[in-house]
């Protein structure tokens, strides 16, 4: 849409253009570096956003945190989950991914053995040896918070830690709060808010399952006992835990908010699913986990990603270069002794 401002003088023409030409200049180059935008919430109020362009036809827009704001989406988190496994389209995956599991189970014994075998053959030691670099003392009790690795084996294992992501979370924290960065704020709590829905989910399953880990093992595959009593599962962890694994489904759900958040940084989701084959492969070395704990434990590390990305972020698809309301100013002359104003508005 054009609206032309017609203002006619026959004297100072060259000036006065040139004078528009500088003013439209400095209004249209403000008009680009302008990212912060106020997006209407229910209307009743305004929140605050920025866009970041991504490519020529999509951008992302970001919301401001809100602090603890990521604990509200947790029981709704929880539900979408639910909402997500058992609805029609996802069943066909679904069953996929129970056959693949049941497939490796089949095979779990074989492949933990020759798994072992190949770090015996490179030399990779696996036992679990760490050292307590922070411990707090409460009455007569040490209490380890952090445990640093002291060899190769335990430092791919502690990949899938938490310490590795809530450091992660907290780079991103850091950084977004110093910059006023809203994506990297935004990336912080979505991990924070994945950290408790997938934990949550996880532990529930394992209470659920009941099984084996290999370093526990005292059938081939590992025994599943149900529903196991949960002061006798405090007391011999490894006896019932395994099913799923928590460190890939931390490591999954981590690359995808990261990537999903950055989605034109190519080198996230390389660096990061390395690293998960290496962790994976660490903790079929060290006898904690046995190859059919992670089908499952992959997709519920996607999927909760995926439900923390919708929270934070609300993908805008351009059209004819973008689907904001852009307005221009350019001068404009008519005829030989006239001119005026041209003011476009794109939408």
């Amino acid at each position: 849409m054009n609206i032309l401002l017609h203002f006619k003088y026959r004297t100072h023409v060259t000036i006065a253009f040139v004078l528009l030409f500088i003013i439209s200049t400095a209004i249209n180059a403000s008009e680009r570096r302008d990212t912060l935008v106020y997006k209407s919430k229910r209307d009743t109020s305004l929140v605050k956003a920025q866009i970041v362009d991504i490519d020529s036809s999509t951008s992302l827009l970001f919301y401001k945190t809100r602090p603890f704001g990521f604990v509200g989406y947790v029981p709704r988190n929880l539900a979408d989950f639910c909402k997500v496994s058992t609805r029609k389209n996802n069943l066909t995956k679904v069953g996929l991914l129970i056959g693949g599991t049941a497939v490796l189970i089949a095979m779990d014994q074989k492949i933990t053995d020759a798994s072992q075998q190949f770090g015996r053959y490179i030399h990779l030691n696996p036992d679990k040896n760490f050292a307590h670099a922070i411990s707090l003392k409460i009455g007569g009790f040490h209490l380890p918070v952090l445990d640093v690795p002291r060899n190769l084996n335990s430092s791919f294992y502690f990949l899938g830690e938490g310490w590795p992501s809530i450091l992660i979370a907290s780079g991103f924290y850091s950084y977004g709060s110093f910059a006023k960065d809203y994506r990297a704020l935004q990336t912080s709590s979505e991990m924070a808010e994945m950290f408790v829905t997938l934990g949550i989910t996880v532990q529930f399953i394992k209470r659920i399952t009941g099984r084996e880990s290999p370093d526990g093992a005292t059938a081939p595959g590992g025994v599943w006992r149900p529903f196991p009593n949960p002061s006798k599962y405090q007391k011999q962890v490894s006896h019932f835990d395994a099913f799923p694994s928590g460190h890939l489904a931390t490591a999954m759900a981590t690359v995808t908010i990261i990537s999903g958040n950055y989605p034109n940084n190519p080198y996230i989701k390389p660096i990061g699913y390395t690293l998960m084959g290496v962790l994976g492969y660490s903790m079929l070395n060290n006898g904690v986990h046995w190859a059919s704990d992670y089908p499952i434990a992959i997709a519920i590390g996607y999927v909760y990603g995926k439900i923390a990305l919708t929270h934070g972020q609300q993908v805008i698809h351009k059209k004819h270069g973008n689907t904001l309301v852009k307005t221009s100013f350019t001068p404009t002359v008519i005829g030989q002794d006239a001119f005026g104003m041209s003011y476009r508005v794109n939408f």
